[in-house]
């Protein structure tokens, strides 16, 4: 059994929905409350001209219920208010103030479940002069500081996924436990808010290393680090591969192990901070260039293997998918979506002792309003109620 299968959660979102993706993943119940005219805006990403929906929700929306709902309404917002002694935790992805707006703010919610967890996710906080800042995930790693250090020295760059969006997700969800956790100890729920801005902020260690400690501003060096290298990417003769030396130890290993014993024995490249910090950006940099090139990915993984160092191919998503340990793993499985059809959607990443089975155990999305009628029922709504509200649009 998944463990938070007890977990119940109201998800509001729209646009951003992995928070509950991950308690969802993990067993929850999820109930996801969408507009009734084309429910939340992710079932749209990734449509095809002929399609109302694409691939995106299938993987955001699995294991979750849904509900058409135009909260917008008084009777929809009764709803809600319902809904919300019935569930442990609310989700909502803009500040709590637009939400006051409808009726739907933490201190009203808890008049109806004193113990409910209310979290809030938005870009940038609920306070300051940037709160009401149109966002998107390159406008965040940019205020964060994020690309003043990543891209190369001609031009930063932003990651190739929305990083921004996914570790927050992963805070305001832990933070979410967390009052839960202690709701269940002292009767009283809590709102936790966490914005994406937050969160890049504080994954940044080098800020701390660089800056705080060392007195010094991060560069963008590229697939470099400012104190350990070599770290980097470089090309072989069948493709790139990738390398990143932690140590000395590691370093004078690998250059045995690639017949440079030259390089173990040169006290400018033996020994850090020497190696890292004054001649990997240069005359280093390109021998190891030059070296690489003359291997093939394959020796370059054995020559890494056999000196016990960080090194492997960039892996294609074609080649990932193929990978041993990705089966091994269970990171790529087989979901059956009611319109995708047979889908590879990535795996869980926790695999919890005692229940192997539910690593592959994911339950499709549910089609649009799905769960309405149930939901609404559970909520003392009788049959006339519910198509009175139905014919308003409100579901």
């Amino acid at each position: 059994m998944k463990p938070l299968k007890s977990l119940k959660v109201l998800d509001l979102t729209d646009g951003n929905p992995y928070t509950s993706s991950m308690f969802a993943d993990y067993g929850a119940e999820v109930l996801k409350i969408e507009n009734p005219n084309g429910g939340d805006a992710i079932r749209r990403r990734g449509a095809t001209k002929d399609e109302q929906e694409g691939i995106y929700q299938a993987f955001y929306n699995r294991g979750k219920k849904s509900m058409t709902l135009d909260v917008t309404k008084e009777a929809g917002q009764d709803i809600v208010k319902r809904l919300v002694s019935q569930f442990d935790m609310f989700l909502i992805n803009q500040p709590e103030e637009k939400m006051k707006e409808l009726g739907l703010g933490y201190e009203e919610l808890k008049k109806e479940n004193r113990k409910l967890i209310y979290g809030v996710l938005t870009p940038y906080g609920e306070s300051g002069p940037w709160s009401d800042m149109p966002d998107y995930d390159l406008l965040i790693n940019s205020r964060s500081g994020l690309q003043e250090k990543t891209g190369f020295p001609e031009r930063p760059t932003k990651f190739g996924f929305p990083l921004g969006y996914i570790y927050s997700s992963w805070h305001l969800s832990a933070g979410m436990m967390a009052a839960y956790l202690k709701a269940q100890e002292t009767g009283e729920g809590m709102k936790v808010s966490v914005s994406t801005w937050h969160t890049l902020v504080s994954l940044d260690d080098t800020f701390v290393e660089g800056l705080l400690g060392m007195n010094s501003l991060p560069k963008r060096i590229g697939n470099g680090f400012p104190t350990t290298n070599p770290t980097d990417t470089f090309k072989c003769k069948n493709g790139w591969f990738s390398l990143s030396i932690g140590s000395d130890v590691q370093w004078i290993s690998f250059a045995k192990c690639a017949g440079r014993n030259d390089w173990a024995e040169d006290p400018r490249y033996a020994h850090d901070p020497a190696r890292s910090m004054e001649n990997y950006f240069g005359d280093l940099d390109q021998q190891l260039r030059d070296y690489f090139e003359t291997i093939t990915i394959g020796e370059a993984d054995r020559i890494c293997r056999e000196a016990m160092v960080p090194g492997g191919p960039c892996n294609t998503v074609l080649e990932l998918v193929k990978d041993e340990q990705v089966a091994d793993r269970h990171m790529i499985v087989h979901v059956a979506d009611a319109k995708q059809e047979d889908t590879l959607q990535i795996g869980l990443p926790a695999k919890f002792s005692g229940d192997e089975e539910s690593v592959v155990d994911i339950r499709p999305a549910s089609a649009l309003g799905a769960d309405t009628t149930r939901y609404l029922k559970a909520a003392g709504l009788n049959e006339e109620k519910i198509n009175q509200m139905r014919n308003e649009g409100i579901i």
